[in-house]
């Protein structure tokens, strides 16, 4: 075994299809695809980059790549925090102990040599990007954004010395799940809409002509929303741009609500489409010649989506609009003939609206770990 550092087109290239190796075999894995790959890494186009550094390496078996992994520390995340820590994402690997303890310990030494004391991991860059090791709910495939990792990682990062930091929770709700609550959900609707009359609130879904003055109220909110959760860094409006984009080919606009009291946003929803259940139909991660069509296609079959964020204003919250933006989520997702939906990701910390989307009929049924290692 041999550990090389990704610095050119050939490294890159195995890089890249590394993960198409060590999933051949499992049917839930979802191929991403690789020309958004590569633009992810692309640090001309990426804005993240203006506050992060990162190394990639492989690990070849017999001159066979079996392993990946990148290590990287975000200035903005220590600057915030006021610590030393790096992270480690992109992990891939076959079962093999030695191949990872390779990736975890090249990462371990750059990291070291750059100053750093704690590693945490792994995170594709971004907490609001794919991260954490899957601990349950391999049965199910992972919705648009969400970590998909084997059971056996786990191993490989307790075995290395890793150590729990901290967890993140899926929440699975279903359209019969709904219907059989109707009565509560009916009730919750009134009292949402006394709340809602109490205070002055409307709803509205999002306006896809006014785009980018939409995005600043959800960049807004969820700088303010998130930054108690484990691993928040603030978003630029730039980065929250630059993620958008694709999203908002595949975005349904009855399923982004907005909260305003007199024209003021104090409050959004957001969910997307679950694409995942197109893309697994594109094996090799290339849209051509015969991807796209395919992508086409079984776009039109989408029948699941993720509530990925729900934010309030602090002097809003605790009023009733939590529960509401989830009841309408559910009750227009149902319209339009979706059947089931994640609420994710949840910190494991975040009781109250734990709470909330238990009390509505949801169900944890993913949790992914995030792992912390003192260098």
């Amino acid at each position: 075994m041999k550990i090389v550092e990704v610095n050119d087109n050939k490294t890159w290239n195995q890089f890249f299809q590394l993960p198409f190796r060590v999933f051949k075999n499992d049917p839930r894995w979802v191929p991403p695809l690789l020309s958004e790959q590569k633009h992810l890494f692309d640090k001309h186009k990426n804005p993240f980059f203006k506050h992060c550094l990162y190394k990639a390496w492989l690990v070849l078996e017999n001159d066979q790549p079996v392993g990946r992994v990148v290590a990287f520390i975000d200035t903005l995340y220590n600057s915030i925090n006021n610590t030393n820590a790096g992270f480690i994402g992109f992990f891939d690997c076959i079962n093999e102990q030695e191949a990872a303890d390779r990736l975890f310990d090249i990462s371990r030494q750059w990291l070291k040599q750059n100053g750093m004391n704690t590693v945490f991991g792994p995170m594709n860059f971004s907490i609001g990007n794919e991260c954490g090791v899957q601990l349950t709910g391999f049965e199910f495939p992972p919705l648009i954004q969400m970590n998909y990792t084997p059971s056996y990682y786990q191993s490989l990062f307790e075995n290395a010395g890793f150590s729990k930091e901290h967890d993140l929770y899926a929440y699975r709700m279903t359209a019969e799940e709904v219907r059989r609550r109707d009565d509560f959900l009916h009730r919750l609707e009134q009292l949402g809409n006394k709340a809602l009359e109490k205070q002055g609130v409307t709803l509205r879904t999002i306006n896809f002509r006014n785009y980018e003055k939409e995005l600043d109220n959800i960049h807004l909110l969820y700088n303010e929303c998130m930054q108690d959760n484990w691993g928040f860094v603030p978003a630029t409006f730039e980065e929250i741009l630059y993620s958008s984009k694709s999203l908002k080919q595949i975005a349904d606009k009855e399923l982004v609500f907005f909260a305003e009291v007199k024209g003021e946003v104090i409050g959004c929803s957001v969910s997307i489409p679950d694409v995942n259940q197109a893309m697994r139909h594109v094996k090799n991660g290339k849209l051509f010649p015969t991807g796209f069509i395919k992508l086409l296609y079984y776009l039109k079959k989408i029948n699941g989506f993720r509530l990925v964020f729900i934010g309030v204003k602090k002097d809003h919250r605790f009023k009733g609009l939590d529960a509401l933006f989830y009841y309408h989520t559910m009750r227009k997702g149902i319209e339009r003939g979706y059947d089931s939906a994640e609420l994710s990701w949840i910190s494991e910390d975040n009781k109250n609206l734990i709470k909330i989307v238990e009390k509505i009929g949801a169900v944890r049924y993913k949790t992914y770990r995030m792992y912390k290692k003192e260098l």
